[in-house]
């Protein structure tokens, strides 16, 4: 009884470890070292494992806030979910300026609409602006505080 016991155990991890070897499409992995592309503005691009439109955009502009340029060029490729990208996708990464974020220091009687209404034209962005500076109650805010808002 003992003996089966033992040759069911080592069936079950030879079994586990062949299949944890082989991916989906039934290939033995391999450990060879692939060369992953650098996105350049004015190129092409094809999406890795890992990127999203904002980390693409660091890497091409050194800026994530041109994620929106490299969204608008590829809006047919990206249907309407900038935030789902697939591994094997190709972008277009257009010639764009660097986008920054703006600072705004807080004065007497601010709130976050209002500031988003001055600097963006639309109060709704509000709530961007709120995560990007990772304020955990959107509601206070201090006189002199500098916030990076964002627009897009």
């Amino acid at each position: 009884m003992a003996l089966g016991l033992v040759v069911v155990l080592l069936v079950v991890g030879l079994l586990y470890n062949y299949f944890k070897s082989v991916n989906k499409k039934g290939e033995t992995t391999s450990t060879s070292t692939v060369k992953v592309e650098e996105p350049v503005a004015g190129n092409d691009y094809t999406v890795v494992a890992g990127d999203s439109l904002w980390t693409v955009s660091e890497k091409a502009y050194g800026s994530g806030y041109n994620w929106v340029d490299v969204y608008a060029a590829n809006k047919d490729v990206l249907d309407a979910h900038p935030d789902l990208l697939f591994v094997g996708t190709k972008l277009v990464l257009p010639k764009v300026e660097v986008k920054q974020p703006v600072s705004y220091t807080v004065t007497p009687g601010d709130n976050l609409w209002n500031i988003s209404v001055k600097s963006c034209g639309n109060g709704y962005t509000w709530v961007k602006t709120a995560r990007e500076n990772k304020l955990a109650n959107p509601n206070l805010l201090y006189v002199g505080q500098v916030l990076k808002i964002v627009c897009n």
